[in-house]
């Protein structure tokens, strides 16, 4: 579920990115998205707005990570190699007597016990060793296993193990903040502090793109699209399949084991209306915000492109050549402009708790959208 949604959030940005591009970059090609819906009733949108909360346990969390950020590594000699120890070794592996892979070097490879990271079943017999032994282990590879270059194969490995690496993460401790940060911060109430602060920022700015994105999503969803421009969406859904089928061909592999390995859809069809719904909800945020910028004067000129430019180099910490690289000029207008709408819109939103939203939900019969949803289906299963 994880990587299905990294999926969908990074084929929404891509998709975004390219029906924007070449929009927007005067007045008449603003017009040219806001005449495909009448946008209104979008003063006074009520949305619940996000937590801004942090909680103890997000607190704790960052100070976890900064000790694990400060762990405290050592080199074992004495002791027994036990499964779940991470040990550095070199090795020489040879099959039919020719040389496969090696590591002679003086850093050695780092290998966790039972990982199986170098050879299935190696890391068994080197349970029980001590740094400093060397042997000779000698393994076969599974028939299935996935280097069909040595499936099914014995190989020989010479081991010799150097040492078991210790990992200790330190206490939080006074002592601790004062050498992590250079003595910028000498206790522990000092950087916890810090923390916290630093986890209300990044909170505050998660909650604030969640309001505006709640807002702007309430009022496409109250918005009847009477029309897209002319192809643009077939266009573009086109594009994009031409380009996986240019990209399963590099590797090697059909479009069909492409978009299930890659985007995690069995059914090419299936992927093709997610596709198009996907353009077709960037489209309906340009039409809005195309629509309002409009009725509002709220069209962004040069000068507040210029700044809005500026402020993603700022916070992504890169130079103007990148941003050049990933937005086109026209881009960067429309962003800019969906900010100054997103301003106002914010500026006559009216915050409800979610209780009253619930309530508001529901549909004129009483249900609730999601009530309504399964009705639909239970009827739509009965029609079947």
């Amino acid at each position: 579920m994880k990587m299905k949604k990294v999926m969908t959030l990074c084929l929404a940005t891509v998709v975004g990115m390219g029906v924007l591009s070449g929009c927007g970059s005067t007045k008449s090609e603003f017009k040219q998205y806001a005449k495909c819906a009448e946008v209104s009733d979008y003063d006074g949108v009520e949305y619940v707005p996000a937590s801004r909360e942090v909680t103890q346990d997000k607190i704790d969390e960052k100070i976890d990570s900064f000790c694990t950020d400060n762990n405290i590594e050592t080199k074992d000699y004495d002791s027994a190699i036990k499964d779940g120890d991470d040990v550095n070794i070199n090795y020489v592996e040879t099959i039919n007597g020719q040389e496969k892979n090696k590591n002679d070097d003086e850093a050695g490879t780092s290998v966790v016990i039972g990982k199986d990271a170098l050879a299935p079943g190696l890391d068994d017999q080197m349970i029980g060793l001590k740094p400093g032994t060397e042997k000779k282990i000698t393994i076969t590879y599974p028939d299935d296993y996935s280097d069909t270059t040595v499936a099914g194969m014995e190989a020989v490995f010479d081991i010799k193990i150097n040492y078991i690496k210790i990992t200790t993460t330190p206490e939080y401790t006074d002592d601790l903040v004062k050498s992590a940060t250079d003595g910028k911060y000498t206790t522990t109430e000092d950087y916890t502090k810090y923390l916290t602060d630093e986890l209300q920022k990044d909170t505050d700015k998660t909650a604030d793109s969640t309001d505006r994105a709640n807002v702007l999503k309430a009022i496409k969803e109250k918005t009847t699209f009477n029309q897209y421009p002319e192809g643009e969406i077939d266009s573009y859904v086109k594009s994009v399949m031409d380009n996986i089928e240019s990209s399963a061909s590099q590797y090697g592999i059909g479009v069909p084991t492409f978009l299930q390995y890659f985007y995690g859809y069995t059914d090419e069809s299936a992927f093709v209306s997610y596709l198009q719904s996907t353009v077709e909800s960037v489209m309906q945020e340009k039409i809005v915000v195309s629509s309002i910028a409009l009725e509002k004067n709220l069209v962004a000129n040069d000068k507040e492109t210029d700044a809005y430019k500026q402020k993603l180099m700022d916070d992504n910490e890169v130079d103007e050549d990148t941003i050049n690289s990933k937005y086109s000029a026209s881009d960067l207008k429309f962003y800019a402009t969906e900010e100054k709408v997103l301003d106002y819109l914010m500026g006559t939103a009216v915050q409800v708790d979610s209780t009253e939203a619930s309530s508001e939900d529901a549909s004129e019969d009483g249900s609730t959208e999601a009530e309504s949803t399964e009705s639909t289906t239970e009827a739509a299963s009965e029609a079947e």
